[in-house]
């Protein structure tokens, strides 16, 4: 004798960023949260990276290709179906730079009031009079194969991003795809830029959309104010 379904779950619709359009999704169940949680135990970045993905591809109840997703796409819809999941607060621990010890404060953050700020209109950086780069939001799935794009370093980090940012290169005579360039010979095109020319290309990965959340609260111990941005979705986790 077969066990009885358990739930009818509901669904919800969110919208999904760089679509500018809502899916149907439903909320975690046990299997979801219990490969998450084992994954966040590992500290290892690409399995909660893929723990993540696999995650949202199994609640998105419409035609989604999640793997055509931004990184922020996925970032966004994991952290709203997990409020809609788990309950839509959680609390985290923020470093007084007031205190000399640096005292934590719990802080409970409202799920449902964080944003996605920032914005990039021109997909093109022009860095000499010939040489345009064409950029791109990097999806999820090609961050999480460049293992240093979600790792924890944050100088290695962004550098990654912008070698996930940058389709082609433009000059007057061709289009150098980077699919068909080495990471080594990428690393030394980006290396001779002089800083003005490489400023430009971290303003557009600066402005690539990202979670964010102002908190103002106060210090449990000294009692004094605190304002702090939390930015990405491992402020949240």
């Amino acid at each position: 004798m077969a066990l009885p379904k358990l739930n009818n779950v509901p669904k919800y619709q969110i919208l999904v960023p760089s679509l500018n359009k809502k899916v149907s999704v439903r909320p975690f169940l046990v299997k979801e949260e219990k490969v998450m949680l084992i994954a966040l135990e590992s500290q290892d970045p690409q399995q909660i990276a893929m723990a993540m993905l696999d995650a949202v591809t199994a609640c998105i109840l419409d035609e989604v290709d999640t793997k055509k997703l931004t990184g922020y796409d996925i970032e966004y819809l994991f952290l709203q179906i997990r409020a809609k999941s788990v309950g839509e607060t959680t609390k985290v621990l923020l470093k007084c730079d007031k205190c000399e010890d640096q005292h934590e404060t719990e802080v409970t953050i409202d799920l449902s009031k964080i944003e996605m700020k920032g914005q990039t209109d021109n997909n093109e950086v022009k860095i000499t009079d010939n040489i345009v780069l064409e950029m791109q939001h990097p999806t999820f799935m090609s961050m999480m194969k460049n293992e240093k794009a979600i790792g924890f370093d944050k100088t290695e980090q962004a550098f990654a991003l912008i070698k996930e940012s940058v389709m082609s290169v433009m000059t007057d005579e061709e289009r150098i795809d980077m699919n068909e360039t080495s990471h080594e010979e990428f690393q030394e095109f980006l290396e001779s830029m002089t800083q003005e020319q490489f400023g430009k290309v971290r303003e557009y990965v600066e402005k690539i959309p990202k979670l964010t959340y102002d908190v103002n609260y106060e210090c449990g111990k000294c009692k004094k104010k605190n304002t702090v941005v939390l930015e990405g979705l491992q402020s949240f986790l």
